[in-house]
């Protein structure tokens, strides 16, 4: 009899226990990141007799999380990637806004500047028409002056977003190194500590939002978190430091480093598949980059050709001189910086690229001059384009 009042006690014990998990998991339906839970049952070792063995009722062997390695990891890649999109998606928006179309856009002002030789070449001794052209070409540098500062403005944007960014990261990564040494301290008692793993899981995932993360399990039941292909951000209890420092080669942009006691190195951008941070360092230096690049290359090009027209003429002085430029472009710079003859390969590259861009220019514009000669030699030899400001200018030659 006593014996099945002890099987009876035991029963009662599990159905209560998995009654008590059941509700844990309801209760926390809602909770962010909360595994649901499970009773482990296992059956009570029997007791032996002459008989056989006898069953002494059942044991609640441990409470364990509803949870998956493989599709954890899958789970937290996908919200990496999509961390990583959604960050370059809203800056290239912005981007988007620095080059607008229609009359508002450089398009329309360099359409504007080069159609205003076509009203000069039909009167080119009407003061009025070369004050027109020296306007529009006014307005003209004015846009790409507006849009270099746009561009500028990003940068400053994407800096300090990154910074933003690389601080949170470094709070989650000691939130783990702590979370790992509680859970080790646990280890003996060789039950899961649930709450504690759906915490460490959670910010996990927030860190891979920043920037993806591979995890390795340790035999104490800490998880090492390493970032940017291997490096570390958490061993065990202790976790590195990631800062956002000037770039190398240009100081207006951001590069991350690993700090590991005395040693930093730095974090290639190219091992940042995923997390927002991933995101805003490919925009920074692919699609910002690039669009600087090439903004650069278009106003060099307009200002070389239609000065290197421009030049082909005489101004108005006494004795007359050669035109002076309408456009003028800074100078080139050189950064100083370790990599400098690689960078040096890439300026002589990129300027080969505007030259090219230049001549196509100025083929256009030369093109689009013999078209208009005609109309030119009706007035009978040289007429002026007047610069307005320092009285001299420079004149088309029909010739």
């Amino acid at each position: 009899m006593s014996a099945l009042m002890s099987i009876g006690k035991t029963a009662m014990f599990a159905s209560y226990a998995a009654l008590q998990t059941t509700s844990n998991n309801i209760a926390n339906a809602n909770t962010p990141g909360y595994s649901r839970q499970q009773t482990q049952l296992a059956d009570a070792a029997g007791q032996f007799t002459g008989s056989g063995f006898f069953g002494k009722g059942v044991d609640v062997t441990s409470v364990t999380r509803a949870y998956d390695k493989y599709l954890t990891n899958q789970a937290v890649s996908a919200s990496s990637t999509a961390s990583a999109d959604a960050a370059r998606l809203d800056k290239l928006t912005q981007l988007e806004g620095v080059f607008p179309t229609g009359d508002s856009g450089l398009g329309s002002a360099a359409g504007a500047f080069i159609n205003s030789f076509v009203d000069l070449s039909n009167n080119p001794s009407d003061s009025s028409a070369r004050q027109v052209v020296l306007s529009q070409a006014q307005n003209l540098a004015s846009r790409f002056s507006a849009a270099s500062d746009q561009l500028a403005s990003l940068q400053t944007g994407v800096t300090q977003d990154v910074k933003t960014q690389v601080d949170s990261l470094n709070s989650l990564a000691k939130q783990v190194a702590t979370l790992n040494s509680q859970i080790a301290n646990l280890k003996g008692s060789n039950q899961p500590p649930n709450q504690l793993l759906d915490q460490r899981d959670q910010l996990i995932s927030k860190i891979a939002d920043i920037v993806n993360v591979t995890t390795v399990a340790a035999d104490d039941g800490s998880v090492g978190v390493f970032v940017g292909g291997g490096q570390s951000l958490v061993l065990g209890g202790n976790a590195n430091t990631v800062k956002a420092v000037p770039d190398t080669f240009d100081p207006s942009k951001v590069m991350l480093t690993m700090v590991e006691g005395s040693a930093t190195r730095q974090i290639p951008p190219d091992s940042l598949v995923g997390g927002s941070l991933a995101g805003l360092m490919k925009f920074q230096n692919e699609d910002l980059t690039s669009a600087s690049n090439l903004l650069g290359q278009m106003a060099t090009a307009i200002s070389g050709a239609v000065n290197e027209q421009q030049a082909l003429g005489l101004d108005l002085g006494q004795p007359a001189s050669a035109g002076a430029p309408i456009f003028s472009v800074g100078a080139p710079r050189v950064l100083a910086a370790s990599g400098k003859h690689r960078h040096s390969h890439l300026e002589r590259d990129r300027q080969r690229r505007v030259q090219s861009a230049g001549q196509r220019l100025f083929a256009e514009l030369r093109r689009h001059q013999l078209q208009v000669d005609a109309q030119l030699r009706q007035h009978h030899g040289r007429q002026f384009l007047h610069s307005g400001e320092s009285g001299r200018g420079a004149w088309w030659s029909t010739a």
